[in-house]
């Protein structure tokens, strides 16, 4: 029987150091700006540098996967005897998650008898990092491919994220937001707090300031069947703030924060810094 392995979207903001450990592969995405560099892969830039950059009004672009390098990366893993699953953004949000099908489609063709099953999360950021922790998991249980597959796509559907967007700005840059209610939430100080529906990044709630944002979201959780295991914090340059955050969570609700994650800046480029929320799972049963 071959063996298998995990490919996970950057986009996941899946810990590199765990990564690498379990030797899980991270598919990279890019992102640029108007001078024509590209970043994401060989070339990063901090987070402190991107949005450093975009706080002095340059506009950044997120990009996909490159076909080429996707490829490449599944074809290594074939070749070794391994079969393969993918875990990737939601494709409502991202064409990547098409790039990787078709490419694992050519790679499947090439060698006979490989098997590479693409996930489309419907997710984007630290929920798709808890799945692809989980399946790990059950690989490590001794789980089979399909096995894995079926529980991951089970799974799936009971996570997502709760998030607040500190600038509006980025949001109507992006065309997700007008620039006249962008205006208007600015003067109000509304903050959104956002989640996922369908698979695409839709609004929960508008509540006037941070304070009000985070009550907001314990109360959204509260009527919530959490499981516990499963929960962690995202952030763009507000590390602390998430993660004190986490840990009212953690505490009111009696969760383990599994890590507090640096979002990505290809996912920053519309959510700008200063944003923070948490990903949860709820109980099968909900």
């Amino acid at each position: 029987m071959r063996d298998y392995v995990l490919m996970v979207d950057v986009n996941s903001d899946i810990d590199h150091a765990y990564a690498a450990a379990e030797g899980i592969c991270i598919m990279p995405q890019y992102y640029h700006f108007n001078d024509g560099v590209i970043y994401g892969d060989e070339q990063k830039l901090s987070l402190e540098q991107f949005f450093s950059r975009l706080r002095t009004g340059e506009r950044a672009y997120s990009m996909g996967c490159n076909p080429d390098r996707v490829h490449g990366i599944m074809e290594e893993a074939v070749k070794a005897g391994n079969d393969i699953i993918v875990t990737m953004a939601s494709a409502e949000c991202s064409g990547s998650y098409n790039t990787v099908c078709i490419e694992a489609d050519k790679i499947m063709e090439d060698y006979p008898g490989s098997r590479i099953h693409v996930i489309d999360s419907r997710l984007e950021c630290a929920p798709i990092a808890m799945l692809v922790h989980y399946g790990q998991g059950l690989k490590k249980q001794g789980k089979t491919f399909d096995e894995v597959v079926e529980a991951m796509e089970k799974k799936k559907s009971h996570l997502d994220i709760y998030f607040m967007v500190d600038h509006l700005d980025y949001l109507v840059r992006g065309g997700r937001l007008s620039a006249i209610s962008g205006a208007i939430g600015t003067l109000l100080s509304i903050k959104p707090i956002l989640h996922f529906e369908n698979g695409q990044i839709v609004p929960l709630m508008k509540v006037r300031g941070k304070k009000a944002a985070k009550q907001a979201m314990l109360e959204e959780l509260r009527k919530k069947k959490l499981d516990p295991e499963w929960f962690c914090a995202g952030n763009t340059l507000n590390y602390d703030e998430a993660e004190e955050f986490a840990k009212l969570c953690a505490e009111e609700f009696g969760l383990k924060i599994l890590y507090v994650a640096d979002i990505n800046p290809t996912i920053g480029v519309h959510i700008g810094d200063g944003a923070f929320g948490v990903a949860f799972c709820t109980a099968d049963d909900e």
